[in-house]
């Protein structure tokens, strides 16, 4: 399967509700495991906050134009971003496509000039994601946001990489 990744740009109607959708499916999958309160407000406003000149959305499709994954990239701090909502639709998964979000994220954000990379993860309910981070140079550091808002129950891995 091949699939075809590109920036969603404010001016493409089509490829922000795609985007919208899969973060939609995001959330779905998702249900209450982190209790998130920032993603309804990310789905309204796409593509901020993963847009120029701090950040980039990215959308992948399929060979048939489906969208497939999606992936953003926004600010953390003046020299380092995070690499959020990750998502593949299950009907791609399984293809490398996580691994080319992952790496078409971090290319760009060597371009937009960051020198290091932030991500959070679910080692328990995403152990694949999180062997991949760690194959493409994650390592575990410290919590770098307030994520209070997560169930006690839920673990999670925080982890960086220079770029």
């Amino acid at each position: 399967m091949q699939f075809y990744i590109s920036v969603v740009e404010r001016t493409d109607p089509v490829a922000l509700e795609d985007a919208r959708q899969l973060f939609e499916s995001y959330g779905a999958w998702l249900g209450d495991l982190v209790g998130t309160t920032t993603l309804p407000a990310e789905i309204a406003t796409l593509p901020a906050p993963f847009e120029a000149p701090t950040g980039v959305l990215l959308l992948a499709r399929d060979e048939s134009g489906r969208a497939a994954g999606v992936v953003g990239v926004r600010e953390h701090s003046g020299t380092a971003c995070e690499i959020k909502r990750l998502f593949v639709r299950e009907s791609a998964r399984g293809h490398g496509l996580g691994r080319a979000l992952a790496r078409a994220g971090l290319d760009h954000a060597r371009a937009l000039g960051y020198k290091e990379c932030y991500l959070t993860s679910l080692p328990d309910s995403m152990p694949g994601a999180l062997r991949m981070y760690r194959s493409l140079g994650f390592s575990d550091t410290e919590p770098f946001r307030d994520f209070s808002h997560v169930r006690e129950d839920v673990r999670l891995a925080f982890m960086r990489r220079p770029l």
